[in-house]
């Protein structure tokens, strides 16, 4: 067993950097992945971080309760003092007990599954909107055009804001989650900050407007959730109700639009996996997990380590306080677990994926993407029984979030 007993970095046995990445990993990851796992899986980045890729090593740390996810020091090294270290040490996502549980508690109303459900006619409704627009259209960009109007939608729904904002909301959440990425320019930290407080400012109408309010449903969206919670003295700031929705509204589009788009781009080249879920050949619950797997959306996570901690798998000793980079989209394609992980199979079983994480951590949202996603693509390839590449996919230049840009279609 290979034991690492100090977080000081060093040279593993692949030439890999998650700080100096090359183009060609934007494009396609995945062999850059196996590589690692087959070769590196406990891997020492430049910055003193380690990377996780076998699936035993990343469900056994993300499981773990006594890593932490708060990372103050860390940010502000990489930030500086601001806006956006503000945001990403305040919510849910980056707090540890009990300040998670505090956050998490208020809202996890809105994402049980009879929340979920209840939401099912106006998916259907979104859904069916935009596919006559897109079909009056013929040729489209399906990233802008469809994968990117039902989850903002949605979610603007559940915070309880117009939609017809979707496209501001979009264009400064994502300056706000930019800088997470391991290696960020000056510029785009300087525009995060500055995004921070665009949104804060963009969202504090609509919170005064609910704090004015004489009695309050708490039901009716996120932001009256939480300003009933602080009426009945529930410890929650306005500042935390703010960065509560931002993360939210940001988390409740951008990895739905991922998952969407990703599916339509990968079903086009498997032509028989795609006539199964347009025949309903397979049970669009059990496809849509096998994409989930496949693809994906949110490909890296973190945890510091409070203790020593020995893999199971035999793959080392990971110390305290080491800064522990999570790669479950590797983990998701480990062929220790997956039987020819590179393929996809709608018909996986079992699939005990962590596209969604594990842990106090799990994806708030997962019911909410299997919903919208469930009802999405069924409806995207009945309605049109030929869809042809009009120009290359393009893939964001990002290492957390693996995201298109652009997915120009025919439509017929």
């Amino acid at each position: 067993m290979t034991t690492v007993r100090t977080n000081q970095p060093t040279m593993g046995a692949v030439d890999f950097d998650l700080f100096n990445l090359p183009s060609s990993y934007y494009e396609n990851p995945y062999p850059y992945f196996r590589m690692l796992r087959d070769t590196d899986p406990v891997h020492w980045n430049s910055d003193g971080s380690v990377l996780l890729t076998q699936y035993s090593d990343v469900r056994q740390v993300w499981r773990d309760i006594t890593g932490l996810v708060y990372k103050s020091e860390q940010f502000c090294r990489r930030f500086g003092e601001g806006p956006l270290l503000e945001h990403h040490t305040s919510t849910m996502l980056f707090r540890d007990l009990p300040d998670h549980d505090r956050l998490r508690i208020i809202v996890n109303p809105f994402f049980s599954q009879s929340s979920i459900q209840s939401l099912e006619g106006f998916v259907r409704e979104v859904v069916d909107r935009h596919l006559e627009i897109v079909g009056e259209m013929g040729e489209i960009d399906f990233v802008r055009d469809f994968a990117f109007r039902l989850p903002v939608a949605l979610i603007c729904r559940v915070i309880g804001i117009p939609l017809e904002d979707a496209d501001y909301i979009q264009g400064v959440g994502r300056k706000v989650l930019f800088p997470l990425n391991p290696v960020v320019s000056p510029e785009a930290i300087a525009e995060g900050h500055a995004a921070v407080t665009e949104f804060k400012n963009y969202l504090r109408p609509f919170l005064n407007q609910r704090q004015r309010r004489a009695e309050i449903d708490p039901m009716a969206d996120v932001i009256c959730s939480m300003v009933a919670a602080q009426r009945s003295g529930v410890e929650v700031s306005d500042e935390e109700i703010l960065h509560m929705c931002i993360l939210v509204l940001n988390g409740g589009h951008e990895t739905t639009t991922n998952l969407i788009s990703q599916s339509i781009h990968y079903l086009l080249d498997d032509p028989e996996a795609m006539t199964q879920i347009r025949n309903g050949a397979v049970p669009i619950g059990m496809a849509l997990e096998e994409l989930i797997r496949y693809i994906t959306p949110l490909q890296l996570q973190g945890r510091r380590t409070t203790r020593e901690i020995v893999l199971d798998s035999g793959n080392g000793i990971v110390p305290a306080d080491t800064e522990v980079v999570i790669c479950q989209a590797s983990a998701n394609r480990d062929e220790r677990v997956f039987e020819d992980p590179e393929k996809l199979n709608l018909t996986r079983k079992p699939n005990n994926h962590m596209g969604f994480g594990a842990g106090i951590h799990v994806c708030l949202g997962r019911p909410l993407a299997r919903l919208e996603a469930s009802i999405a693509l069924p409806a995207v390839l009945r309605r049109f029984q030929k869809i042809e590449r009009a120009g290359p996919a393009k893939f964001a230049q990002n290492t957390r979030f693996r995201g298109l840009t652009e997915l120009p279609l025919r439509l017929i």
